[in-house]
């Protein structure tokens, strides 16, 4: 992904690490825009393994959220086209994003060292991202969500008015309002038993992954009381948001990843 400030671009962990854009955001007077990978960037990627490899299998930030996964159908038809004989390319559109999008990638790898094809390994990971795979997040301040172009202007002005923390989630790949609460604590107790919820209720086979956008401190006071309140439940990473989801949910955003039957 590009992330550009005014007129200056960054392509993300390339350019520009995590630690780079809260910095970034700190100082400059700009407010942070990001872009997809262009058809030549994913034509690129499909030309440096598309010799060495008979599939590619090739995962996609949600097309409600990003144009990548239209220009990755341009790119693979520029690739095919000019290698006949090179890999066969198969699009995933994840329908996620962040953390939970990266899971299925490593999903993905993992059933491939069973030696599955393609397409088993498509049918594996598309039943992990619509049963097993799920985030709920909540951001300090809704206008980067309105100015970064991801909520409407009237739901701006509605979430300003009720002065209350928002709980988010990407429902069929969109971001979508699924229940607020008043203060921090709350809003993440919330959170933890919707995806409780959502998981029939069984803590014995999730894993929680959590998200920080400088908001560390609060994550590890998060997990102190998920371990004394459910002690069986596994504990996966902490993550930091990259600058550009932070671009359109801004610093202070907290999010609450969980997934069935995943390990690292």
């Amino acid at each position: 992904m590009n992330i550009m400030f005014g007129t200056t671009e960054y392509k993300e962990l390339i350019d520009l690490k995590p630690s780079g854009f809260y910095k970034l955001v700190s100082e400059s007077a700009e407010h942070p825009t990001t872009s997809q990978p262009t058809q030549h960037d994913l034509l690129k990627a499909y030309e440096q393994y598309g010799t060495k490899y008979d599939e590619i299998i090739s995962i996609h930030l949600s097309s409600e959220l990003s144009g990548a996964y239209a220009n990755a159908r341009m790119a693979k038809k520029m690739f095919e086209k000019s290698n006949p004989d090179g890999a066969k390319v198969y699009l995933v559109d994840s329908l996620l994003a962040s953390v939970p999008f990266g899971l299925v990638a490593i999903k993905a790898a993992q059933i491939a060292k069973q030696g599955l094809n393609a397409e088993a390994i498509i049918e594996k990971i598309t039943h992990f991202m619509l049963n097993d795979d799920l985030i709920y997040f909540t951001v300090k301040d809704i206008k980067w969500l309105f100015e970064g172009g991801r909520l409407s202007k009237a739901k701006y002005f509605l979430g300003k008015l009720m002065s209350v923390n928002p709980i988010l989630s990407l429902i069929e790949g969109k971001i979508e309002s699924v229940g607020k609460a008043s203060g921090i604590d709350k809003t993440l107790d919330a959170m933890l038993e919707m995806a409780i919820k959502k998981f029939d209720g069984d803590v014995s086979n999730i894993t929680l992954h959590f998200i920080e956008a400088e908001t560390r401190a609060e994550v590890e006071e998060f997990i102190s009381k998920i371990k004394e309140k459910y002690p069986t439940i596994k504990i996966g990473e902490i993550f930091t948001f990259g600058g550009a989801i932070c671009s359109h949910t801004g610093p202070g955003t907290i999010a609450l990843a969980a997934t069935r039957n995943f390990e690292y």
